[in-house]
């Protein structure tokens, strides 16, 4: 009865969903490239045929990257086994072919109308299907599994929205959460969540955040020393680590370190932007603050005295948290969703980020939970913030012990997942 009600809604709207799909091609080029495989016309590379296959649908940038470590373990478990990945838009597509190197193939994900399903699943032929978060897609849920696909959600979470959005039609809910075979959630609380909206309590099990897995250890002593003299900082000063900034966020990070160090005189910012060619920028920014500034692309420029080191270089960034006493993370003051927080915690490292964090919903949660992850409203909130928390060396020394705590509890979140998917596998046929 809910896949006629479904549909019969889908096949009323079905003016609309066809302005959508042209608004989509034609007018926002969000599907450009991808429409055809989105209306079902996939094309798979000919050395998939005749091999298994496993389906994994990453939902956005971010967990295209979660899904790069489940797909490694995965392949490890099941060598001969071809792995097909399906992205939503074109730039988590682009994302996807950059860093999952283990794929033996990149499709894109169709829309939830029955055709386009049909011709998707027919297409591909999956053993099991997973996708990351906790995306439902009805229709696809439901073909997949009268075709006799093995379904899973994996890297779970449910948010506060997907609560409210439930409420508004529960019935979708329970019947699409019935056709799923396996919830790999990232939390118990998110355990306890998708149980509450319809999910087979046996069917649910806590595996953690895979994006805690592409993080290493915290670096030692030794490292730390190194990574200091690239900006000669003298003995005794703090550090105050701004990552991935974005236009709109330098000014309010600068302003926040001029107002911690009224209280800590010793204290030195180091900040590295999302796009290193503002380097000129930023530095004029700090000029007008009169702050002096050093570049780490240009160790020559570096005498140690600099109030700012603007890092300009590639690759850098995780090993410079690892000297921060406090840290930000951009993209979270402007509307753009919040780069990765995980590189700071990884060291062990207080983070302060915007309330813009909708692409890092999953870890900005945890963190706060696990109280290592700290929300700022501007640039004087996060002034505030990170003076009080410098000026208390035990609230540090806890933050760290909470952070090795959350990155011990999702180690190896990847490979129980992998371990997840492989007993689905391994279920298939019966």
């Amino acid at each position: 009865m809910a896949f006629l009600i479904y549909n019969l809604v889908l096949a009323i709207s079905s003016p609309v969903i066809a302005l959508f799909i042209l608004h989509r091609v034609l007018v926002s080029g969000k599907s450009r490239k991808a429409w055809r495989q989105q209306l079902g016309g996939v094309a798979l590379p000919a050395q998939l045929d005749g091999m298994e296959r496993v389906w994994i649908h990453a939902v956005s940038v971010g967990e295209s990257v979660a899904s790069a470590t489940v797909i490694s373990e995965l392949k490890e478990m099941l060598p001969e086994v071809g792995v097909v990945v399906s992205t939503t838009t074109e730039t988590g597509q682009e994302m996807a072919r950059k860093s999952i190197g283990d794929a033996d193939a990149f499709v894109f994900y169709p829309f939830d109308i029955l055709p386009a399903v049909w011709r998707s699943l027919r297409c591909v032929r999956p053993a099991v299907f997973a996708s990351t978060d906790t995306e439902i897609w009805p229709n696809f849920r439901h073909i997949a599994r009268r075709m006799g696909v093995r379904n899973a959600i994996i890297n779970g979470t449910v948010s506060d929205k997907t609560i409210r959005g439930a409420a508004r039609a529960p019935w979708i809910y329970k019947w699409t959460l019935s056709n799923i075979d396996r919830f790999c959630m990232q939390t118990q609380a998110d355990a306890d969540r998708i149980i509450s909206l319809g999910a087979a309590p046996g069917r649910v099990i806590v595996t953690g955040n895979c994006k805690a897995d592409q993080c290493g250890d915290p670096l030692g002593e030794a490292e730390k020393a190194r990574i200091r003299s690239w900006f000669k900082l003298p003995e005794g000063a703090r550090v105050f680590v701004a990552g991935s900034t974005n236009p709109g966020e330098d000014e309010p990070v600068l302003d926040a370190y001029i107002a911690a160090r009224r209280s800590h005189p010793e204290l030195r910012l180091v900040i590295a932007p999302r796009q290193i060619e503002r380097r000129e920028e930023i530095a004029s920014l700090a000029r007008e603050r009169e702050l002096t500034c050093g570049w780490r692309s240009e160790p020559e420029s570096i005498t140690g005295d600099e109030d700012v080191f603007i890092l300009d270089t590639f690759g850098e960034l995780a090993s410079a948290y690892a000297i921060g006493d406090v840290t930000f993370v951009g993209g979270s003051l402007i509307p753009k969703g919040c780069h990765s927080i995980l590189q700071p915690i990884a060291q062990g490292k207080p983070v302060f980020f915007g309330p813009y964090t909708f692409k890092a919903k999953d870890l900005v949660s945890q963190a706060r939970a696990a109280g290592v992850g700290f929300e700022v409203q501007d640039g004087a909130d996060l002034g505030r913030q990170i003076d009080g928390m410098l000026g208390d060396r035990a609230a540090l020394e806890d933050v760290r012990a909470r952070c090795e705590r959350l990155m011990r509890e999702n180690e190896g979140a990847a490979k129980r997942t992998a371990e997840a998917l492989v007993e689905l596998y391994n279920e298939r046929g019966r």
